[in-house]
């Protein structure tokens, strides 16, 4: 089950994992390890996912991060007032639909966004390392499969 410390791990399989776990917090609403000095500290349980969504592709609304994130707008709303504040995210009108309001990561969001990925993308490939190949696949696919509410 375990393999040697040569064997390295292959990182679209890192990527997988970083995924998986990823929709599962946001599915089960699950608390991010929130220490003191980590990059999660000081964000609210659920801005590290608002974040993440964000600095996905494509333009974001505050509707589109709605339903992302399987929340209602006055939740999101709430979440982007507070990220907005903290100089994180930026809101403007939709430049073809005044009434839209898209939002946007600043620079310091961005950078925020990018130690938390990396800080998943370290903790996956962690776990991944303790297990043998086969394991890895396994447990890439069977945990994408419990994110995407699939069942065998």
């Amino acid at each position: 089950m375990t393999r040697s410390p040569a064997e390295p791990v292959d990182e679209s399989q890192v990527q997988a994992l970083t995924d998986a776990v990823g929709a599962l917090m946001r599915q089960f609403k699950l608390e991010p390890g929130m220490l003191a000095g980590s990059a999660y500290a000081d964000l609210h349980i659920n801005d590290a996912a608002l974040l993440n969504i964000v600095a996905g592709p494509g333009d974001w609304t505050v509707r589109g991060v709605a339903q992302s994130l399987g929340a209602p707008d006055s939740t999101i709303s709430s979440a982007l007032d507070r990220l907005e504040a903290r100089g994180l995210i930026a809101r403007s009108r939709h430049a073809s639909d005044r009434r839209v309001m898209v939002v946007a990561l600043t620079a310091d969001g961005l950078a925020l966004t990018e130690r938390l990925r990396d800080g998943q993308l370290d903790n996956s490939r962690r776990m991944l390392a303790r297990l043998s190949p086969q394991d890895r696949a396994e447990i890439v696919r069977l945990m994408a499969a419990i994110a995407r509410g699939e069942t065998d």
